[in-house]
Formats: structure tokens, sequence, C-alpha cells
């Protein structure tokens, strides 16, 4: 099945909506007027695009079954994408969600009855697909964590597990990148320090983008890898979780209301640095992989002037 979706790119200096399909790119404001729709009607963002989903998911479909004879299409490399959606009102972050990861942690999975663990992310820590990552100067432990990613597309407050799905608008790929050297510090007492460790400008690649949850049939058995210069660092299944998407939305809902356009990271799985790998330095290669959803690559740099 080739992958489409819509992503969050910059053409002509502008952010811009675009069709995504088998690496190749085309402005949804071009895809739209085809279809006789007027430009000034087509969302520039996607948070915007999320007030008639369903709408600008049709668009995207029938531009996709069309990419290959159509012109006006461009290459993925040309393009500069931004995370996939720039603006979301909040990132959830899921930790120690994965029984292999739990395992390979010498941990316990949560008893019968327990609860999601979860943590908020900064949105300025977002990054695009194809765009470096940069190691800050002071920092030796940089490590990778695959995750598949939900965007939520309408108001969801104190909703059950068995409805949960129906508020997910779709999925991207991300890579919680960790800093793990800056989690522990002696200054305070406290442990770990989420800001330094998972908040750093650019340490939260997201893209390349959004996949219509409607073209998920099951995101519960959904494969995912991560590779660091062609060799697979991990390799596992949705299957995995611990706390299933639907019952992470009901828990969070339960907290507080989930807006349009918030997006939640529903953990990693085994292979992680940090349980005796090698840590990342400038110049890997980077690639996160969800069967059915995409690849984010991005690499890893120096500071500048480092």
């Amino acid at each position: 099945m080739t992958r489409s979706g819509l992503a969050t790119v910059m053409l002509g200096g502008h952010l811009t909506l675009a069709v995504w399909v088998g690496g190749r790119l085309r402005a949804l404001a071009e895809a739209a007027s085809e279809l006789g729709l007027a430009a000034d009607s087509v969302p520039s963002t996607m948070r915007a695009a999320l007030a008639d989903w369903d709408r600008w998911c049709d668009v995207a479909a029938e531009a996709a079954a069309g990419a290959a004879s159509r012109e006006g299409w461009v290459d993925e490399e040309t393009v500069e994408f931004c995370p996939a959606i720039t603006d979301p009102p909040n990132v959830y972050c899921a930790g120690a969600n994965y029984h292999d990861h739990v395992q390979e942690m010498g941990g316990k999975a949560p008893a019968a009855g327990g609860r999601p663990f979860h943590f908020v992310a900064a949105t300025s820590a977002l990054n695009g697909h194809g765009q470096p990552v940069t190691r800050p100067a002071d920092c030796g432990q940089l490590d990778w964590e695959v995750e598949l990613a939900v965007l939520i597309g309408q108001p969801a407050y104190r909703v059950d597990a068995d409805q949960a799905l129906a508020v997910v608008a779709g999925y991207t790929v991300a890579n919680d990148l960790s800093l793990r050297d800056f989690a522990r510090r002696t200054d305070v007492p406290f442990y770990p320090d989420w800001l330094l460790s998972k908040c750093y400008a650019g340490c939260l690649p997201l893209g390349p983008a959004i996949v219509p949850a409607r073209d998920i049939p099951d995101p519960m058995n959904l494969g995912l890898t991560l590779s660091v210069n062609g060799e697979t660092r991990q390799a596992s299944n949705t299957k995995e979780m611990i706390f299933s998407i639907a019952q992470q939305i009901e828990y969070l809902s339960h907290v507080l209301p989930l807006r349009p356009g918030d997006v939640i990271l529903t953990g990693t799985p085994a292979g992680t640095a940090a349980r005796g790998g090698t840590y990342l330095e400038p110049g890997d290669i980077v690639v996160a992989d969800v069967e059915m959803v995409g690849s984010l690559r991005n690499h890893v740099v120096a500071p500048a002037g480092a």
C-alpha cells in the first residue's frame, strides 16, 4: 500500500499544506483547484484542516489516486518539511508503555487496573522530516525513540475506551529524542528533569505527514523500526503496548479535555541506546518508520561553531 496523507511544508516561502504520497508532494490548494474548490477555502495549517477533516482527506485521496499521471508533483527531497502539525495545543508523551521496553529495563508492567504514565513535551521542541537535529555541545547521551503519534481530531472529555478511536483524526511518526545525561541533576531534589532531557529545540521530530485514521485499519498492529546509519536498533509492533491507544485517550480525557490538534506519543519499544547501545553522534542518520504511516528521517549535527 502506498503511504499517503497531508504534510506541512514550506513552498514559496510560505507554510503550506500538501498532499504527500509515495515520497512526492503537491500543494493541497492545487489539488483542490482541480476539483473545482475555491482557493480561499483551503486551510493553511493542519489544525485548521481538522475543522472539516473528512473533506480534506477526500481531496488528498483523490489527488493521491492520480499522482502518477498528473503534473505539478515534486519530490520530497526538494521540499523543506515542517512538523506534521506545527501548532498542537498540547503534546502528551507516554512513558514505559511497551512490554518489551519494560522488560529490557528490568521493570514490571503495571498490575491490572493500573494507569498509563504521561508527561507533557513543549511544542517548541518539534521538528520536521529531513531536518537536522542539533545535539547540544555538552550532551553526550542523545538517544532515539521511535513512536506512533496520534492526532486528536475533535474535542474529547471523559471519553470511554470503546469510543476513543472515534476522536482520532490521523497518525504520524515521532522520534522522541532523549538527552539522557541531562535527566539527572544534583542541584535540585527532583528527578528526572523533563525540560532538559525531553524539550530541547528540534529534538522531537514529527512527520513526514498525517495519515488519516480511516486509512489505518488496526493501529494496534503496526510494525515499528528505527535505524541509525542503516543499522536497525529498534524493531517491534504496536501490539506490544501495555496501554492501548484507546486506553491512553480514555485516561488523558478523564484528566482534562483533549482538544483538536493535540498529539499523543504512545510510547517506544525496546532497543534504545540507554540499554547498552551507542548514543547518537553528529553525522548520524536516524530513520524512524511505522508501518502504513511513514518513514521519518533526520540527521544529527553539532552546534554551529562547534
